[in-house]
């Protein structure tokens, strides 16, 4: 089987600005949007390459200040999860070793993987929304990742992918776990690839529905009372929703800060 393109045969710079734009009935955001040569942003960037990614993929672009943050982030997630596995052995009843050593390896992957910043990259939503496009200078790194095909759930039995399929929901999700994953899960937090992350009901009394896009990721928060659990159950969504929002991803710099970077070393 052929390999899938991940850019869009090219298109003229000019033209391509145009039909963009007018496509989207923004012409007067084409001025808004267009940057002083000294301070070029990311549209200008993409509008420069002879081709943009494909439809079907999820451009992504991380922030040089938001780089040093997620690693801190994610050292902290580890330290917290290594009190509850600690505390696992012990024999608290709503925590499961096994479980959560899985999710430290998942967020060790993470960190390993790299970032991104949570917004839309792609040129469309840059030049419908002006305010959002960053400067250049400012980023770390720019990709693309192939849309994925699966939706993961993190929960006390570890963590686990499975395949999304058209018009999936919340509880058909949930209809899909083993009882021992849900255990006495009151609530979860869904971490969507272009929206914040949300605290959602899943008991019989709570239980609310959301939509699920391929890559979602839905949190089943831990019922232990311990402070690092609640800790937890708070930033753990932050942390995933800066993941990469693809399984196979391709950086496509390098930007002007890592051009300098790698001279500088």
């Amino acid at each position: 089987m052929p390999e899938k393109r991940i850019l869009s045969p090219g298109i003229p710079r000019r033209a391509l600005r145009w039909v963009v734009v007018a496509n989207l009935a923004l012409v007067p955001v084409l001025t808004m949007a267009a940057s002083p040569p000294s301070s070029p942003r990311l549209s200008d960037w993409w509008l420069e390459r002879e081709a943009l990614p494909a439809p079907d993929t999820r451009p992504y672009y991380l922030l040089g200040t938001d780089a040093g943050e997620q690693q801190r982030l994610g050292r902290r997630l580890l330290a917290e999860l290594t009190t509850l596995i600690g505390q696992a052995e012990l024999g608290r009843p709503h925590l499961r070793q096994a479980g959560l050593m899985a999710w430290r390896q998942a967020i060790r992957r993470g960190l390993a993987r790299g970032g991104r910043t949570p917004a839309r990259a792609d040129l469309a939503a840059l030049l419908a929304h002006p305010r959002h496009d960053p400067p250049l200078a400012s980023l770390d790194t720019i990709g693309v990742c192939q849309a994925p095909d699966w939706v993961e759930v993190w929960s006390r039995e570890g963590v686990t992918r499975l395949p999304w399929t058209a018009r999936m929901r919340l509880s058909d999700l949930l209809a899909r776990l083993p009882p021992e994953a849900l255990g006495t899960t009151q609530a979860a937090r869904l971490v969507s690839p272009h929206r914040p992350p949300r605290r959602l009901g899943i008991a019989a009394w709570n239980a609310q529905e959301a939509e699920l896009v391929p890559g979602s990721r839905l949190v089943l928060e831990l019922s232990d009372d311990l402070p690092a659990a609640a800790w937890l159950n708070r930033h753990l969504p932050d942390f995933l929703a800066t993941r990469l929002p693809g399984g196979s991803c391709t950086p496509l710099g390098p930007t002007p800060t890592a051009s300098q970077r790698t001279r500088s070393t």
